[in-house]
Order: C-alpha cells, then structure tokens, then sequence
C-alpha cells in the first residue's frame, strides 16, 4: 500500500483521498500543495496502518512555512485558516 492524504475538499465539503505516493514525505507534500486550496487536511495514511500523527503534520507545514516557501495551507483538522 502507498501513502495517500485524506483531505475535505473546499468547494465540494466532502472527504476526499488524494492519489498514492511513494514516499511519507511525498505524502506531507501533497497535503502541503493540497491545503494551497483551502482543503482541509484531516489525515495521512501510509502503508501497514502507518498514518502522520496531526500535530507532525502541523509542525511540518509550520516549518514549510517558515522556510519561505509559498503561501500559508489552512490549518490541519481546522475550518478556520491559521495565522
């Protein structure tokens, strides 16, 4: 099994997976390009019933952020976008 992000979808305000990656850092890059959309991202799964615990992910798209790299996603499990 691959990693796949488990996102709600802005316009459609329904659950949606992302496609299969290879890699758990691929993954955290999707959910990074997925949340430049206003999604939501509710959740990372990876192979075994591997999944990235929520407050990973969050300090992951903090440091993202951090580094300069573009736009700040909506929070992770959150309707409001962070500051």
């Amino acid at each position: 099994m691959a990693w796949i992000v488990r996102y709600i979808d802005d316009e459609l305000k329904h659950e949606m997976l992302s496609r299969e990656l290879a890699t758990e850092e691929e993954a955290l890059e999707e959910a990074w390009m997925l949340a430049q959309g206003q999604n939501e991202i509710t959740a990372i799964e990876g192979p075994d019933d591997a999944s990235v615990p929520m407050l990973e992910i969050e300090a992951w798209f903090e440091q993202r952020s951090a580094s300069g790299k573009e736009g700040t996603p909506r929070a992770v499990g959150n309707s409001e976008p962070s500051s």
